[in-house]
């Protein structure tokens, strides 16, 4: 047996010996040990790609770990939006157990994350998707003040939006994400912020109904936003935790989670032109100040 799950094989063995052995315990070293199942969030439409890069870490982790923890089986769960992913997870016996989000405070307080940055915060840096003749309105915005004369549009379940009203940013909320992009080409609002990770396949995929839709050309925003993995807070999600977090470790001392990171995003930034954009910070108020942005090796920056 793994030496990582033996303490917790002696702690069952015990609880049994002692007349204790509750279904919830018998049912974690099942579900870990024989092998570990990670059941995350699946996408939530057809053209929803934009975790597929944080399952292939996942996997890498998981792999780096295999002789000390044993095999393992990455499966997605059923669709749902991420209010609902945030139940099944919290729920004894719901359909995911492994989560991939960006933090907030009220999930810090739900969930266990392995407090690693999967994209390197690359989903703090924001551009927009537009439609294309809107351009020039954007052209001229050089602060913040001017930023608040257009109108953003987000999921009403997203962190994002707390984040630009405490900006002072207009929100037009969506009940759906794949709503948000017809509401954008019906101009129920100005902009779409995206992560600089999500907007590729995002207009790729969307491109062909709306040939209008664009990337908005000169501006950056950026906030804080970690996106780690989380578990459960039970022992099963503790040790699937652990087990994470050392192969994260792992990825970052060994280079494969920069390698990981420059394959999937390299181009993007590049063609973006991340670093010649005019940066525009906001604050992110659903942060704790507990988040290891002292770590460089942990984050991604576009300035030269």
């Amino acid at each position: 047996m793994p030496m990582g799950l033996q303490r917790f094989s002696r702690v069952c063995l015990c609880l049994c010996a002692m007349g204790f052995a509750p279904f919830g315990v018998v049912r974690a070293a099942d579900d870990v040990v024989s092998p570990w199942r990670f059941v995350h969030n699946a996408p939530e439409t057809e053209g929803d790609q934009r975790y597929a890069y944080h399952w292939r870490v996942l996997r890498a982790a998981l792999e780096v770990t295999r002789s000390k923890y044993g095999d393992y089986r990455l499966e997605p769960g059923p669709p749902m939006s991420e209010k609902l992913q945030v139940v099944e997870m919290q729920r004894a016996h719901g359909g995911l157990n492994t989560l991939v989000l960006d933090a907030t405070q009220t999930l810090e307080q739900a969930l266990q994350p392995v407090k690693i940055p999967v994209d390197k915060g690359l989903l703090g840096y924001r551009v927009f998707l537009i439609q294309a003749e809107d351009q020039p309105r954007f052209t001229g915005v050089r602060s913040l003040e001017q930023l608040r004369q257009l109108r953003f549009g987000q999921q009403r379940e997203w962190s994002d939006v707390a984040v630009y009203q405490a900006a002072g940013l207009p929100v037009v909320t969506g009940s759906s994400y794949e709503g948000l992009f017809h509401m954008l080409m019906l101009r129920r609002f100005d902009a779409f912020g995206r992560g600089v990770s999500e907007v590729g396949g995002e207009l790729a995929h969307w491109r062909k109904q709306y040939p209008q839709m664009a990337i908005e050309r000169e501006l950056l925003l950026y906030y804080p936003l970690p996106v780690y993995f989380w578990f459960a807070r039970t022992d099963e999600g503790r040790l699937r935790a652990q087990r994470v977090e050392e192969g994260m470790l792992a990825l970052i001392a060994d280079g494969t989670l920069d390698r990981l990171f420059t394959e999937e995003y390299a181009t993007t930034i590049q063609q973006l032109g991340l670093d010649s954009r005019r940066t525009l910070r906001i604050a992110n108020p659903h942060l704790s100040s507990n988040h290891p942005f002292d770590n460089a090796a942990y984050w991604f920056t576009p300035m030269p």
